[in-house]
This record gives C-alpha cells, structure tokens and sequence, in this order.
C-alpha cells in the first residue's frame, strides 16, 4: 500500500463514490472519513494520509465552512501536507484552490473518469514524495517519531509499543491490525503481537521460531501463521546480501 486516503465529507454518496472508484486500485487505501473540520484535523495528523479528497463546504471550526482553513491549521503541525483534491458543486473556491496549490478541482457529481486521471496524474507528479514522520496523537499531545527509527511494533491488548533503536518505547491507543496496511513493505507481520521492521532484522533461526532484530537483544518469535511472511524475508535479505555462504 502506497497512497493512503482520506475523505472530507459529510455526504455519504459522494465518500461511497470515491470508494469505489478506487477499490480496484491497490495502492490505495481509505484510512477514515470525516464530516467536519475538527474530524479531519484529528485524522489527519494521527494518520499521515498521502491524499486528501476535500469538501470545502463541510461545517468549519471557526465558521460554518471549513473551506480552506483546514490547510493553514495543519501548517502549524506538518512540514509536508498531503495533496489535497478539491470536491464541489460550485466554482467558488477555484482561485482560492490554486493560491493553496491544491492538486486537482473536481465538480460535483463526481465521474469515475475524472477520479482516475487525477490520481494519476498524482502517481506521475508526487510519487517520489514520502514523508518518513509518525504522529502519535493524545489528548492534543501530538509526537513526531522517524519511521526509520521503529524497530518493531508490539501488541498491547488494545494499544500498540512502538520500539525505537534508541530504547525508547511509544504508545499508540490503536490495535496492531490497525497499523498493519498503513506501514511501507518492509514492516512484516510475523506474529498476532507483533510487526517488525526488516530492514533491522539480523537473524532468523527457523529451530527456535524466533527473529532477532539489530540494537537490541530481544528475540521476535515468530508464528507458523505467518512463516511465509519470515521465509519472504529471508529470501530477500539472503538476496541483497553481498556474500552468501
């Protein structure tokens, strides 16, 4: 998954209509719906969306639309905003759309056609673009943390550890099946409680079912459900190495 999305709006038909316009897109993936500024502003900054379908019309924090507002409020929080792709019945906010460099203006009601050609001229234009910054949100608290940095993710009944090479440890109020779809490739599911990262991945011992992961001497155990998953790593880190004997 590479282009994770959310919608801005409090018209269902319109949000089901962008759904599945993108259903037989792989790389892309809803990640929440919100209906109103605050809900978008919320969802944003915990979950880093690479794409934003906006309807400048939804009630606002400050007024009774949000229209572009909610693009200066996550400039307070987020060097790089997602691109945002503007959804409407009315012209109205077109100028205002290019002063804020919004990637496309789509009219209501919304065709399958012009959904598709924007996203790719987004794939062409911006995939080279990726933030490597997570967000933890708590009670207005919001963390920054480098995704390089995670090692692996541990499931905590509902929350979920993060595992930083620096020892430390952050807590997200989430489940580990909610990060599963939302991390790039290389974070692997290899057990109920746990996703590692493999790029610190330093060896893989198939007797005892365990991964062991590099600045740290924890042992990841890995179960048979997800033997794939480890065999894939293990042909791919067997691959990349420069000398196998």
């Amino acid at each position: 998954m590479k282009y994770p999305y959310i919608i801005i709006d409090n018209d269902q038909n319109s949000a089901r209509t962008i759904q599945i316009a993108l259903e037989d897109h792989n790389d892309y993936i809803c990640t929440g719906i919100a209906k109103n500024e605050q809900e978008a502003l919320d969802l944003i900054l915990e979950r880093k969306p690479r794409l934003v379908f906006l309807e400048p019309e939804v009630p606002g924090v400050q007024s009774s639309k949000t229209q572009y507002n909610l693009l200066s409020e996550l400039s307070k929080y987020m060097t790089n905003l997602p691109e945002f792709i503007i959804m409407t019945k009315t012209t109205e906010y077109a100028i205002e759309g290019i002063r804020n460099s919004v990637l496309d203006y789509i009219l209501k009601p919304l065709s399958k056609s012009d959904l598709i050609k924007t996203l790719l001229r987004f794939e062409k234009d911006f995939d080279e673009v990726m933030d490597n910054t997570l967000c933890f949100k708590s009670y207005g608290d919001y963390r920054f943390v480098n995704i390089d940095e995670v090692l692996y993710l541990k499931a905590d009944n509902n929350t979920t550890d993060f595992m930083m090479s620096s020892g430390n440890k952050v807590e997200a109020f989430k489940t580990l099946k909610h990060f599963q779809n939302l991390l790039p490739d290389h974070f692997v599911r290899i057990h109920n409680s746990y996703i590692i990262n493999t790029k610190y991945v330093s060896r893989i011992h198939f007797g005892k079912a365990k991964c062991a992961i590099k600045n740290t001497s924890d042992m990841i155990p890995f179960s048979k459900s997800y033997k794939t998953n480890v065999e894939e790593i293990k042909d791919t880190l067997a691959k990349n190495s420069f000398l196998y004997v």
